[in-house]
């Protein structure tokens, strides 16, 4: 996990609470049409509520969001405060989440994930489909070349090796 947060590809890690064990009041959808030349702007602006948990820009001219309010008698109040004023923006429908089904955020990993390696010596990439590596303890070293591997391992062997208490770290030559 560590070296796919750090490659960039996980972008935060955050709870999912089982919606059934928190009272979190009301969860509506109000679709809102606005005209193209501010969609994008008014999206933003309306991404930065507290009570929005979603916005989604979709075909037709439009936004749709996501809000979390403490009761049903608090849409109309929300959307006189914060989107009716705008101008070139309407509600164009708004529906009260009665159940829930399904609430997760969908899996965007693809069938075939491939990270962008960097070696962990000369700090290139490594374009090879099987890296060279070397595991010591929980960590798994990349290389480019068996070149960057041999001169990791004279350089930073002893150290290792200490980590994993005199034993010698794991060498894959093409794992």
């Amino acid at each position: 996990m560590a070296r796919m947060t750090k490659a960039g590809l996980i972008k935060k890690f955050v709870p999912i609470l089982a919606a059934d064990s928190v009272n979190r009041g009301v969860s509506a959808l109000v679709t809102l049409g606005i005209e193209s030349r501010s969609a994008e702007r008014v999206a933003n602006d309306l991404a930065r509520l507290k009570e929005v948990q979603n916005v989604y820009m979709t075909t037709g001219q439009g936004v749709t969001l996501k809000v979390a309010l403490d009761g049903a008698q608090e849409l109309q109040p929300f959307l006189k405060r914060n989107v009716l004023g705008r101008a070139g923006v309407k509600v164009t429908s708004s529906q009260i989440i009665t159940s829930t089904v399904k609430e997760e955020p969908a899996s965007m990993v693809p069938s075939v994930l491939t990270m962008n390696l960097t070696c962990d010596y000369c700090h290139e990439e490594v374009t090879r489909k099987r890296p060279y590596t070397i595991l010591a303890g929980p960590s798994h070293y990349y290389f480019c070349c068996k070149i960057c591997k041999k001169a990791y391992l004279d350089k930073h062997g002893p150290r290792l090796a200490l980590m994993l208490g005199n034993r010698e770290p794991k060498v894959a030559l093409q794992a």
